[in-house]
């Protein structure tokens, strides 16, 4: 409630490959957050903030990289925790750590 994205977002569990925590991923009308089945309380707390943060951070130049099929994971990856996911971490954080 705190920190509302531009979209909906759903939250979901499920088998994740590779070892991923977690992925935030863009639709066109909401933002979908996948968390691993395989996480304790703690870990998925945490793995759910990180990638809230990918949610409200989103923006027009992470929309390009993700059409452009020349684009590495690793190009992809490191723009989307540039400056703006950075700040909405932190925002994130302080929301989680204020709520009684």
């Amino acid at each position: 409630e705190t920190c509302p994205a531009a979209k909906p977002v759903i939250v979901r569990t499920s088998w994740l490959p590779n070892g991923n925590l977690g992925e935030c991923i863009r639709r066109p009308e909401r933002f979908v957050i996948k968390l691993s089945d395989k996480l304790n309380e703690t870990l998925a707390v945490e793995t759910l903030l990180h990638e809230w943060s990918h949610a409200l951070a989103w923006n027009f130049t992470l929309d390009a990289l993700a059409r452009n099929p020349h684009v590495d994971r690793e190009t992809f990856e490191a723009e989307a925790h540039g400056e703006a996911w950075g700040c909405a971490y932190s925002r994130v954080w302080r929301e989680f750590l204020n709520c009684p």
